[in-house]
């Protein structure tokens, strides 16, 4: 029996083998296959390739890591790979490999523009039909939604520097660091994010999860997060903090060339294929890539962009964009790549610059189209940090990634973190983040750097020492104190003071100070916490007459309604006085005097819509608002308390506004206005023009350039500031992109009891006061401010005053000075 049935085994298996055989053989055929398309050179991965079941309309497109996925039938085995700028390629699947690494050549001629369309150009109707449907498909136009998205960045060198530099030189260390560059990279850092919105402008991106190589300061992530736009559909396409004019901008529309370089099929719909750059002949900050426009609502499925070459170097990036639909009818984002390479600032030299390349990922998921959102459920942070993100146990990654990590990347992890806690790389960046807003770490307090130096017309060389307490010391109160003397007025100055938080997500803040110190006359200040060492240094360094000031005051500093109001209320007392040859006279039967007391209460706010806060573990960051900025200052004197002499009612406003103009460039404005109740009062209480000294040599933007100092004194005023950068729109080179503004400023102001003040050559300015000109920015080439001048780049600025108050020799209303901005 054991016979038969072994028998009976042997040609069943025998009889079915071929039929087992078969359905391998079909399996193989008919199931999913999966693969990597990359660069025959480079290796590197080509995002949106069009992978193609050949004799079919079936196929797919790479993602932006290269990927694909793909499902065959039964007898399909050849592949169609095209991709603009490399040759189209065939490829045979073969029945016992499931993933398939295929790479395609370049090709050594790029399509020129000088082609000749007999009709209309195919692209302009499917670029409008976008264009039309912008508003619709832009997700930032949604009612809400939410997301969650896992990022990583990784800082390399390319081998092949290490390996041209040791074979030019013969230096050993170059191999070693090639074979370096080989195991792991210099930076590897990885975050997951939980992302809301709700039209239109309330919006918090919070960090859950957070790993930075050899370090735990959150710094880079948060960073990381304004490196790109979220989606190409705005006006402006920002990159690294730059404002490209997208090509879906109508206003942009004859600026740009577009050609349709391929058409795509997926199942029933087409995907057009269209690149695009700025025309020959044009200038503007445009971009130039490909555009895949879906016929399911003329949306974009795909993108690549980069700003057009720069022959100077230095710079240079590309960002590229992946969209899908979700929930099934919304097109959104879902991958975000940024590529960023930092080479020789000037071509063929060699200073011994080591370029570095970042390159960024972002993958979205947890898509919510309208979910149920309130403003309730948003923080004033637009950008907030989660105190256990740090902590987050290494398997737990493994859920947020898209992929495990590589054998280089987990070496970078494990070599930089050993580093990291044997150098201390956390304290070096604890102290370097500080240096950004002006503070120096010591221990458990922080060197000021304004209070140690700056310069103005009249203290001259102002020295000093400042320290405040940092976190290290509380987190819940703050003390500091500073000393300053000035090399032209001899004046010694000091003051101190102390807070105490009483409520950190609204910044309320309970302080008293006591200074002595000079104070500008006739000059207002309005709330702003901002920090700029350029503007301490070199922007405000005129100054009209100071006058010596000891005062002691109590303030409440504090934030509301998601961040659109901050300010400050404060009661304070002192007594004011000054050495130059003015006098203030109540009556004309009494003596001019020299000094006076004052009480006072102020209420000074400050109205940023739209401004971004980022909250990291160390402190809060304020990036600049898109919209106007409005401060607004009420201040009454006492005579009845606190020793204080006059009564008055004071009110002073700010706004402050800068927007770009497509293809025009960039306007700023500034209107500045006071009104104080009484004239019977003091210079000091009153308001003096902002000038610029006529006579100088630095140009100070925002100020009256011809104007005199303490030339005019009002009690009620209004001016108004205005330029209009046109960028490098008018004149543009690869190596010499000069700016030209222009300028025109006006004021006018009224003083009811001159005879109150005895001064020598003060007017009212009644009759308006004009003056208008134009300034030359960066008249120097890049790379003479990058090596000469440590990025600060010159300029020229040329006013003229005329109107009311011109002067009667025609050249004593001409100025011509020197202007500095930061060029990096």
């Amino acid at each position: 029996m054991k016979i038969l049935f072994k028998g009976f085994l042997c040609r069943t298996f025998q009889f079915l083998l071929p039929f087992l055989l078969g359905l391998f053989h079909f399996s193989s055929f008919a199931g999913e296959i999966r693969g990597r398309v990359t660069d025959a050179q480079t290796a590197e991965p080509l995002a949106f390739v069009h992978v193609l079941i050949e004799n079919s309309r079936r196929g797919t497109m790479t993602d932006i890591d290269g990927y694909f996925s793909l499902e065959l039938e039964e007898n399909d085995s050849l592949l169609t790979l095209s991709y603009v700028g490399y040759l189209t390629k065939r490829y045979k699947t073969q029945p016992e490999i499931t993933f398939y690494n295929i790479s395609l050549k370049s090709r050594a001629v790029e399509l020129a523009e000088v082609l000749v369309f007999p009709g209309e150009n195919p692209a302009h109707r499917i670029i409008l039909n976008a264009i039309e449907n912008r508003r619709k498909n832009n997700p930032e136009q949604l009612n809400a939604f939410s997301y969650t998205s896992y990022n990583k960045f990784i800082g390399t060198v390319d081998r092949n520097y290490y390996m041209d530099r040791w074979q030019k030189t013969g230096d050993s260390v170059f191999f070693r660091m090639a074979r370096n560059m080989e195991q792991r990279h210099l930076l590897v850092m990885e975050s997951v994010t939980e992302r809301k919105f709700l039209y239109p402008n309330l919006d918090n991106e919070k960090v859950i999860a957070n790993r930075v190589s050899g370090l735990q300061n959150p710094l880079f992530t948060m960073l990381a997060t304004e490196l790109q736009s979220f989606t190409f559909y705005n006006n402006y396409v920002t990159l690294l903090g730059s404002n490209y004019l997208s090509p879906l901008n109508r206003a942009a529309f004859n600026r740009y060339f577009y050609h349709l370089e391929d058409t795509l099929y997926q199942g029933r719909d087409s995907v057009f294929v269209i690149s695009y750059r700025p025309r020959a002949n044009t200038n503007f900050d445009g971009l130039q890539g490909l555009l895949y426009i879906h016929t399911d609502g003329w949306a974009v499925q795909n993108v690549i962009a980069r700003p057009l070459e720069n022959a100077d170097g230095g710079l240079s990036f590309r960002i590229q964009q992946k969209y899908a639909k979700p929930d099934g009818e919304q097109w959104f984002p879902v991958q975000l790549n940024t590529d960023i390479e930092m080479t020789e600032p000037v071509s063929g030299a060699s200073s011994g610059f080591v370029p570095i390349r970042i390159l960024g990922r972002s993958y979205i998921a947890d898509i919510a189209i309208n979910p149920s959102l309130s403003r309730s459920d948003f923080s004033v942070f637009s950008v907030d940090f989660d105190p256990r993100a740090n902590e987050v146990p290494r398997q737990h990654w493994e859920v947020f990634r898209s992929d495990t990590l590589s054998v280089i990347e987990r070496n970078t992890y494990q070599f930089m973190d050993s580093l990291g806690m044997e150098h201390n790389f956390e304290r070096i960046l604890n102290t370097v983040e500080p240096l950004i807003f002006g503070e120096l770490p010591m221990g458990k307090v922080n060197l000021v750097l304004n209070d140690v130096y700056r310069i103005n017309s009249y203290e001259g060389h102002r020295i000093g020492l400042g320290l405040k307490s940092n976190r290290r010391f509380s987190s819940r109160i703050a003390l500091g104190g500073y000393y300053a003397w000035g090399s032209r007025d001899k004046q010694t100055k000091y003051g101190y003071f102390g807070e105490l938080v009483l409520h950190k997500a609204n910044d309320l803040r309970l302080g008293g100070a006591f200074s002595l110190d000079v104070t500008e006359r006739g000059a207002s200040e309005f709330y702003d916490r901002s920090f700029s060492m350029v503007n301490n240094l070199l922007l405000n360094y005129y100054s009209n007459t100071r006058d010596l000031d000891r005062q002691y005051k109590i303030y409440l500093k504090f934030r509301l309604w998601k961040n659109f109001i901050q300010g400050e209320l404060s009661g304070a007392t002192g007594k004011t006085w000054w050495n130059d040859i003015y006098f203030f006279r109540p009556s004309d039967s009494e003596i001019g005097f020299s000094q006076f007391r004052y009480s006072e209460a102020a209420l000074k706010l400050r109205f940023a819509y739209g401004e971004v806060l980022m909250n990291t573990p160390l402190r809060v960051m304020h990036l600049p608002s898109r919209y106007p900025v409005f401060n607004f200052n009420v201040i009454k004197g006492f005579d009845n308390a606190g020793r204080g002499e006059y009564d008055y009612l004071k009110l002073e406003s700010r706004l402050s506004m800068s927007y770009p103009l497509p293809l025009l460039g960039v306007q700023n404005w500034i209107f500045e206005a006071g009104w104080v109740n009484r004239t019977d009062i003091p210079w000091p209480l009153l308001f003096t023009a902002s000038a610029a000294d006529r006579r100088g040599w630095l140009a100070s933007p925002f100020n009256f350039g011809t104007m005199n100092m303490n030339e005019f004194m009002a009690d009620r005023y209004f001016a108004l500031f205005f330029q209009h950068n046109f960028r490098s729109l008018l004149f543009r080179t690869p190596t010499w992109q000069p700016e030209v503004v222009l300028i025109s400023n006006l004021g006018w102001g009224s003083l009811r009891n001159s005879n109150n003040h005895i001064y020598q050559g003060f007017q009212s300015w009644e009759k308006g006061y004009f003056e208008s000109g134009l300034a030359v920015n960066k008249i120097l080439p890049q790379r003479w401010v990058r090596n000469l001048i440590f990025g600060f780049s010159p300029g020229v600025e040329v006013l003229y005053r005329y109107g009311p108050y011109r002067f009667n020799k025609h050249s004593d209303n001409i100025t011509v000075k020197l202007n500095l901005i930061v060029a990096f």
